[in-house]
């Protein structure tokens, strides 16, 4: 039977509203569970690094199950306890010297407002010097700890749910769903190649930071293997993070120069280069799609969103191509116009 014109419409607007309500329910509860969500995507992705790798080690070695497994996730356990002990050794020894980046500041504002001064730009100095004298260090690291506390419970939640995905899985049946095994291999691919390119660029930020004896280099390693994960601007961040520190250590001189030029110049070369070629076609998202789910999970989760865009992005795309009514979404997530 065919539907009249007016019928056609009324139906197409009526999906449209109700597609519009179900985005919005959607968005409310994923704000709403943000606090139990994110360790549980957290742990799933994690979950999916640890069972490649796992498989990797049975391949590669003829290792028992139960061997490669307990290989792999002491490996893991490692890495993060030595980013760990970095990152709290680093940010210790950061407030120690929190005193002299003070007084090399000062210094630095009281030269550059008498030069200011000198060519007609008129500055009160001690208005300056008493807002830096007066920094509210102690609400910053009252932040801090507020902040590594909320990581400690999330931390938990993650190795609750991972332990529970990788010990309550002997009775499960293996996954035979296309869609559900595109998924996590798409997923895995992506994150194994980026957690090899981060560790890449940790390694090579650290080598060119600690060649030019910069202060805490070792904690903006670490800190430019993370930034790594977020698309776009993380590797614009990691490059801007050690610009103050390298101002008070070096001042306007070339070996600053020199130093944010080799930032950069590792940053384009693993982003635009190295990552690419081992990709491939990755998980296919349009650079504006990628770009818009940054802030979509930006928004909705705050840091953690950042860090999870693509992977989650990509697998809704994954889901929509394997559903026949929403095939013509997932291409124009991949920047291809359905026809």
């Amino acid at each position: 039977m065919r539907m009249d014109r007016s019928t056609y419409y009324y139906l197409k607007a009526s999906t449209i509203c109700l597609t519009i309500i179900a985005g919005g329910v959607v968005t409310a509860f994923l704000v709403y569970t943000k606090a139990l969500m994110i360790p549980l995507v957290i742990s799933i992705f994690f979950y999916t690094i640890l069972i490649q790798f796992t498989l990797y080690l049975r391949q590669r070695f003829s290792l028992p199950k139960w061997l490669a497994l307990t290989i792999a996730i002491l490996s893991f356990a490692a890495l993060f306890a030595v980013g760990i002990g970095f990152t709290a050794n680093s940010v210790g020894s950061f407030l120690k010297g929190a005193e002299t980046y003070r007084e090399t500041v000062l210094a630095s504002s009281k030269d550059l407002i008498t030069s200011l001064n000198a060519h007609g730009i008129s500055i009160d100095q001690h208005v300056v010097e008493n807002y830096l004298s007066n920094l509210p260090l102690f609400d910053w690291l009252k932040n801090i700890s507020g902040k590594a506390f909320h990581l400690l419970s999330n931390a938990v939640l993650v190795i609750l749910f991972l332990t529970f995905f990788l010990f309550g899985r002997k009775k499960t049946p293996g996954i035979t769903n296309p869609s559900i095994k595109a998924m996590l291999a798409n997923v895995s691919i992506y994150l194994s190649v980026k957690l090899m390119a981060s560790l890449i660029t940790g390694v090579a930020v650290a080598a060119v930071l600690i060649g030019f004896s910069v202060k805490q280099a070792v904690l903006f390693a670490l800190f430019a293997f993370l930034l790594n994960f977020i698309p776009s601007v993380g590797s614009i961040i990691a490059v801007l993070l050690p610009i103050p520190v390298l101002f008070l250590q070096f001042g306007i001189s070339p070996t600053f120069v020199i130093i944010i030029i080799l930032l950069f110049a590792i940053e384009f070369i693993i982003g635009n280069l190295v990552e690419p070629r081992f990709l491939g076609e990755g998980v296919d998202l349009h650079p504006a799609v990628v770009v818009a789910s940054l802030i979509f999970w930006t928004l909705i989760w705050g840091i953690p969103g950042a860090f999870l865009s693509v992977p989650i992005t990509a697998s809704i795309k994954i889901v929509l191509k394997n559903i026949k009514y929403t095939q013509s979404a997932a291409e124009f997530l991949a920047g291809r116009l359905p026809k």
